[in-house]
């Protein structure tokens, strides 16, 4: 089961031997790793779902200095759910062996929606800020508990956070960056009809019983009484949104050419240089899907950006995003105008602004000063925090406002 611990990898389903001959077709050689390979863990406490061991192969054999010295192997497990929390902590802690089954399973079909999204990638020009993947494996009838993917390490990277404030600067690269990939995206076949079908976040909506999705947001009062007015704000609207699927559908709605989008364009999901803070990759592809890119800059606007910084750059980045989408079509006439996006912008905001929000209860906790932990650095990481979450409450609203007129 993918909720138990296993003899593999990190206690994945994945075995050494496995790993090194899959690693070894891929990349055509003849060595074979060495007695002090190594795996450690490099995803704890982001993300839930699939474990990310930062190999060390030591090859050896002929060509072996040519070849790649560090690796991520990414597997699914659920362990951390069913094993590796406290049982008030967990967030199936009374699920049935069938609620279980539907986990797995949801969490296979994003596996595969992520390899698939890589093989869509690997057809996209140079200078693109992805990681290369060396292979991939899929779930399937016959595959239920090995999906895997291996993929470069990025030397010197590191996940970005909710508690830092993004400089501007690397704001706009990453917009340029989600830009050249808009574009590019436009110009290859999808053959994968998962990622040009599935529909997570219309699933998600769909699938949230209206009294849950009504009282959601309420545990982040108790979390940071100071947002009570805000959270209660956005709760008096919330009636209108249930069961929205705008998200998903807008460019079908308005006629607009889909591009790729990430989907889940998180801080954790975006690696930049330890030295210098530029961009690196843009990681975590399980949540992709065809719709317009301003979803991808509004979410990492969310996450990355102080409120009075995104709020004084939002038009900024749209513009920056769009001219590199432009600059990356060739020869193809823009689609859509610079005017179009910034309407869509506001458009998606509450949106996507809800979603974002609905996870701050998970997001939050982590940032929290503890008891007896009075340091000026915990204060202001979390004094970052709350700015975020609050200044997002506060724009539902007034986004809200603003596209009923």
């Amino acid at each position: 089961s993918l909720c138990t611990a296993s003899e593999g990898i990190l206690k994945t389903h994945v075995t050494w031997e496995e790993f090194e001959a899959n690693l070894t077709k891929a990349l055509d050689t003849t060595a074979r790793f060495g007695a002090n390979k190594s795996a450690i863990d490099i995803g704890e406490g982001n993300g839930f779902a699939s474990r990310c061991a930062l190999i060390e192969c030591d090859w050896t054999g002929d060509g072996a200095e040519k070849l790649p010295k560090r690796v991520v192997l990414k597997a699914l497990a659920l362990v951390s759910l069913s094993e590796r929390t406290p049982d008030d902590q967990k967030m199936f802690k009374d699920a049935t062996p069938e609620i279980w089954e539907m986990v797995a399973q949801s969490m296979r079909t994003m596996h595969n929606m992520e390899c698939d999204t890589y093989d869509f990638l690997s057809q996209l020009g140079e200078g693109n800020a992805f990681p290369i993947r060396y292979y991939a494996k899929n779930f399937d009838d016959e595959n239920v508990l090995k999906g895997q993917i291996c993929m470069e390490y990025i030397e010197n990277g590191r996940m970005m956070t909710l508690a830092e404030k993004a400089p501007l600067d690397l704001m706009k690269q990453i917009a340029r960056a989600l830009g050249k990939m808009q574009a590019e995206s436009t110009k290859y076949e999808v053959v994968s009809d998962l990622l040009r079908t599935k529909d997570v976040f219309g699933e998600f909506v769909r699938n949230t019983p209206k009294e849950k999705y009504m009282t959601m947001y309420s545990p982040v009062k108790a979390i940071e009484p100071s947002l009570t007015e805000a959270v209660e704000n956005v709760e008096s609207l919330l009636e209108e949104y249930y069961g929205a699927s705008v998200a998903s559908t807008i460019h079908k709605q308005l006629g607009l050419t889909p591009v790729l989008v990430n989907g889940d364009m998180r801080t954790e999901n975006v690696l930049i240089d330890k030295d210098s803070g530029e961009l690196r990759a843009l990681i975590d592809w399980q949540c992709s899907h065809f719709g317009v890119g301003v979803e991808d800059l509004l979410r990492i606007s969310f996450f990355a950006q102080t409120t009075e910084d995104r709020r004084a750059s939002s038009d900024d980045l749209v513009e920056e995003m769009y001219n590199a989408f432009v600059a990356n079509l060739g020869d193809i006439p823009a689609p859509f105008t610079l005017k179009t996006l910034k309407e869509v912008y506001s458009l998606l905001f509450p949106h996507c602004a809800l979603f974002f929000a609905s996870g701050l209860p998970v997001l939050m906790p982590s940032s929290m000063p503890h008891p007896g932990d009075d340091s000026d650095e915990k204060k202001a990481r979390w004094d970052v925090v709350v700015d975020k979450a609050r200044g997002v409450l506060e724009d539902i609203v007034t986004y809200h406002e603003k596209n009923k007129s």
